[in-house]
C-alpha cells in the first residue's frame, strides 16, 4: 500500500514538473493573399506540380535576445502544404490544369523563409528573407528560376509578432504572384 502512494506521488510530481517547465508551442498564421487576378495564360496547359520544403528548421519566426533562449515561432500548417495551396489555387484560375500525367514537371523549392528578430532592451530590428527556386522540366529542356524576397524593419521596445506575421504573409504573397506571373515560367510551359 505505502509502495503504490509513493509511486502515486512520485509520478505527479514528476508530471507537474514536466508541465510547469515546458513551454507552449507558439505559432504565426501563416495566409497569403495572392493578387493574381484570373487570366487564360495557362489555358490548354497541363503539369505536375510538386513542393519540397529544404529549410533547415520548421520555424519562420526567431527572435533573438542576449544571453536567452530564442523565441521560435512556426505556422500552425506546414509551410509547404500552405505554399502548395496557394500556388495551385492562383496557377489553376489562370487556366493551368494539374495533372500527374503532364510532360511538364514544375518542382517549387523553398530554400528559406524566415524572419530573424534582434530584440535588445529598448528595441528590435527585423530581417526577413524568402528564397524559393522554381525548376521546369519538359521537353524542351530544364528551366530554373530563383525568386528572393529581403526586407528590413525596426522599432522601439519589443517586436509585435502580429507585425511580424502580417509582413511575412504580405512578403510570400508578393513572392508567390511573382511567380505566377513570370513570362519566362509561362512561355517555358508547352
Amino acid at each position: 500500500m505505502k509502495s503504490s502512494i509513493i509511486k502515486f506521488l512520485l509520478f505527479s510530481s514528476t508530471t507537474v514538473f514536466l508541465l510547469a517547465c515546458s513551454t507552449a508551442i507558439k505559432h504565426v498564421i501563416v495566409s497569403p493573399e495572392l493578387s493574381t487576378g484570373i487570366s487564360d495564360v495557362y489555358q490548354q496547359k497541363q503539369v505536375q506540380l510538386r513542393f519540397t520544403d529544404l529549410r533547415r528548421s520548421n520555424h519562420i519566426v526567431q527572435i533573438l535576445r542576449l544571453d536567452e533562449p530564442a523565441q521560435l515561432y512556426s505556422s500552425q500548417q506546414p509551410i509547404v502544404d500552405i505554399v502548395e495551396q496557394s500556388l495551385t489555387s492562383a496557377l489553376k484560375a489562370n487556366g493551368l490544369q494539374v495533372t500527374s500525367l503532364a510532360a511538364n514537371k514544375i518542382e517549387v523549392i523553398i530554400d528559406n523563409a524566415l524572419i530573424n528578430v534582434q530584440q535588445e532592451l529598448l528595441k528590435y530590428s527585423a530581417n526577413n528573407q524568402m528564397d524559393f527556386r522554381v525548376v521546369i522540366n519538359n521537353a524542351s529542356g530544364t528551366l530554373t528560376k530563383s525568386f528572393k524576397i529581403i526586407g528590413k524593419s525596426n522599432g522601439p521596445l519589443k517586436a509585435d509578432i502580429a507585425v511580424l506575421e502580417r509582413d511575412f504573409n504580405q512578403q510570400l504573397a508578393k513572392l508567390l504572384t511573382q511567380i505566377v506571373r513570370n513570362q519566362e515560367i509561362q512561355e517555358f510551359v508547352k
